[in-house]
């Protein structure tokens, strides 16, 4: 039989924590889940995995956990970013040296968890993103952007032509910066001086973004609607 490799506190069994979970234990990791909803809990326990239901706010329900085992790493998985970020403090003040790591779903909180001394940081919207351009070369596996989807109900896909006049009109990709002031990211767009050819907006590519253009962009749903908004908006102001 293989053995084991290290122990891991897993925070979260829903929407990122089970699919995590699984993820973990076929390469063989021994996996302990807390979660604050019962139903979680019970879900883990039915696929086999120790699981123990948790007062987020207790810290005494933390801490007999973790005298419980000896954990290597520490991962924050809840859905909700606040959450992770309080567990990823309480880890911290209980032992300074314990290995944590998190993911979150905006850049306010990415730089609340750096600040927590938290070391590694999976940011869903970028690792989503990445997938994303992955599929796209590679079309045969298109249908599983259903599942990367899915797997995030608050991300989103939109094509969004450009408008005359818009800030956008006239404009190159590398003048935008998309992740940074939107909180969305450029996939691709459609140019219609090109025969309506899909383009990549990968590094190294500083295309001309035209009136009519299609932009093919991922992001939270809310942060989507801001910038569609936003460039509607500013076509009024001209």
């Amino acid at each position: 039989m293989q053995e084991k490799k290290d122990s891991i506190l897993l925070f979260g069994y829903k929407k990122y924590g089970e699919k995590i979970a699984f993820a973990l234990e076929n390469n063989d990791y021994e996996i302990v889940i807390a979660d604050t909803d019962k139903e979680n809990i019970e879900k883990a326990e039915k696929n086999g995995h120790k699981a123990y239901f948790i007062d987020i706010e207790n810290d005494e329900d933390i801490v007999q956990i973790l005298v419980s085992y000896t954990f290597n790493h520490i991962f924050c998985a809840m859905d909700n970013d606040e959450e992770n970020i309080y567990l990823a403090i309480t880890m911290k003040s209980i032992d300074s040296n314990i290995d944590v790591i998190s993911i979150c779903q905006s850049k306010d909180s990415e730089q609340k968890l750096e600040l927590a001394g938290v070391r590694g940081i999976l940011n869903t919207l970028d690792a989503t993103a990445q997938n994303i351009f992955h599929l796209l070369k590679n079309p045969i596996m298109i249908e599983a952007i259903e599942d990367i989807l899915y797997f995030n109900s608050d991300i989103d896909f939109v094509e969004l032509e450009v408008p005359k006049d818009s800030f956008l009109d006239g404009k190159f990709i590398n003048e935008i910066d998309f992740k940074k002031d939107y909180n969305i990211i450029l996939l691709g767009l459609i140019d219609i001086e090109f025969a309506d050819k899909f383009i990549f907006a990968t590094k190294g590519v500083n295309h001309k973004i035209d009136e009519g253009d299609i932009l093919l962009l991922i992001g939270l749903k809310e942060d989507l609607k801001v910038f569609k908004e936003k460039l509607i908006q500013s076509t009024v102001e001209k």
